[in-house]
């Protein structure tokens, strides 16, 4: 990933310079020859970031034209040409954005719980690891969870793994993979497991209903963009049901469209367009 917020600003500029690297020797373009670059990056939430960002693709491009995005607008782009509608982003996190027909645009902070954001499969991780835990120690409804996430970590039982969860030691790839283990608890019945997903898409559903008030799009037809690996797990339907209840609920007429098309092509394409439209 590219996120500097994450990774800081120097693994972030290697992360840029390797993917622009990669770009130009697959095209076989030459970089002097880039009239316009559309970069659609994870951390461009509030100025500052801008700022941040800006400056770390001067030391990349030097006189060369680029141009920043949220990359929700380049997910949006690549999913629905037209570039229009409302997208809820759940991957490893969650983002929101909204476009009318005519131009104006939300886009939310989507920062963290704290600043008002849920969704994606950190938060689906957290939720289950809290429950597991309340199920081992007889505090809430029992679940598959509390047998089935230990091994994923190379342990035998819950006790073994708190240590090194509150040390910051837990194994990454674990993680990565909690979110599938409760889309398939939850389509062999796991209630516990269930209802993490239909909290989380009432959740997602009322942010997204809200960004379609916010755009006065309730009373008519709009694409209901959705996108990201969680959305894409077809192991439940759970999550994108209760999604698309709580979002009837605001806004009736909102077609949901799960895409998997990759954002890069929303950059090339709105690259294109602000090109063709400058000449």
């Amino acid at each position: 990933g590219s996120n500097y917020q994450v990774i800081g600003e120097e693994a972030a500029k290697q992360a840029l310079r390797s993917a622009l690297e990669e770009a130009l020797q697959k095209t076989g373009i030459a970089f002097h020859d880039l009239e316009l670059t559309v970069l659609g990056l994870a951390g461009a939430d509030l100025e500052p970031d801008f700022e941040v960002l800006n400056k770390i693709c001067l030391d990349l491009f030097g006189h060369q034209r680029f141009k920043i995005l949220n990359d929700t607008w380049i997910g949006m782009k690549s999913a629905e040409p037209e570039f229009w509608g409302v997208t809820a982003n759940c991957g490893t996190g969650g983002s929101y954005a909204g476009r009318t027909k005519d131009g104006r645009e939300v886009i939310l902070r989507n920062l963290s719980y704290e600043l008002g954001n849920r969704g994606g499969g950190l938060d689906i991780t957290v939720e289950a690891l809290h429950y597991a835990f309340r199920s081992e120690e007889g505090t809430g409804s029992k679940t598959r969870l509390e047998a089935e996430i230990p091994p994923l970590f190379g342990f035998k039982n819950l006790s073994e793994m708190v240590k090194p969860l509150i040390g910051g030691k837990i194994d990454h790839d674990g993680i990565r993979q909690l979110p599938k283990l409760v889309f398939k608890l939850a389509s062999e019945g796991d209630t516990v497991c269930q209802n993490i997903l239909t909290e989380l898409g009432q959740v997602m559903g009322e942010i997204a209903g809200g960004i379609a008030k916010r755009l006065d799009l309730t009373l008519i037809e709009f694409p209901m963009i959705l996108m990201g690996s969680v959305f894409l797990d077809r192991s439940c339907p759970l999550l994108v049901d209760e999604f698309t209840t709580t979002i009837h609920k605001t806004a009736p007429y909102a077609k949901i469209k799960i895409t998997n098309q990759r954002p890069v092509l929303g950059a090339l394409q709105l690259a294109l367009e602000e090109y063709a439209h400058q000449q």
